[in-house]
């Protein structure tokens, strides 16, 4: 597939990928858009490119999930409409550039270490999503807004919020695309099963009262 063909699906999956956060919550959009994804930049042949993929899906997720911005500095701020546009666009670019981290790493990684798919979908890819995402949130004092945990506030995986946090959240989001990433393969049962297992042990987990309520409020 051309490079450009790549990054503008990349772009759409991006863009798309923001109604599955609140008040859309179209959960499962978020784990196709980021198994489709996977599945792309695995095939782009070379680490450059999946990095540029990486970067196109960030910039439209985040481009999307932080318009609010050019509300907030030209309709109230009284900034020029071209500037306030261009900020949010310079913003969305530097925030999609630790998506293109996790993916461009996941593909040196997997020639470094001759790493077959599964073991870069179910274990590096993951990993390095859930540190990516942990980056944006702290480095330059960070910008955690739509972090892909939040998206499972109320999907069958907010069971684990309680004992992984929302970047837990973030890696068992990314273990389920990666399995969904494996069903072409001739692993596909073990991955159905082990997607099965973590949505059905959220489900389990939602369950558990983790706090109660003591005293008057």
């Amino acid at each position: 597939m051309p490079l450009y063909r790549s990054l503008l699906l990349a772009l759409l999956a991006g863009a798309l990928n923001i109604l599955s956060f609140a008040p859309f919550g179209l959960w499962p959009l978020q784990i196709l858009a980021l198994s489709a994804l996977l599945a792309l930049a695995l095939h782009v042949g070379s680490c450059k490119r999946s990095a540029l993929v990486g970067w196109a899906y960030g910039f439209g997720w985040t481009g999307c999930g932080v318009y609010w911005l050019y509300i907030s500095m030209h309709d109230f701020g009284g900034m020029p409409a071209p500037i306030a546009a261009l900020a949010v666009i310079l913003l969305a670019l530097l925030l999609g550039s630790y998506s293109a981290l996790a993916f461009g790493l996941s593909a040196w990684l997997r020639r470094r270490w001759h790493a077959s798919a599964p073991n870069v979908a179910l274990l590096v890819f993951p990993a390095l999503w859930a540190l990516t995402e942990w980056l944006r949130g702290w480095v330059f004092t960070g910008l955690p807004w739509v972090s892909s945990g939040y998206a499972h506030t109320a999907s069958p995986l907010a069971g684990y919020a309680p004992l992984l946090g929302v970047y837990g959240l973030a890696w068992i989001s990314a273990l389920v695309a990666g399995c969904l990433t494996l069903l072409a393969t001739r692993k596909a049962p073990l991955v159905l099963v082990l997607a099965a297992m973590l949505l059905t042990g959220g489900l389990g987990l939602k369950t558990i009262h983790w706090t109660s309520a003591a005293g008057q409020p």
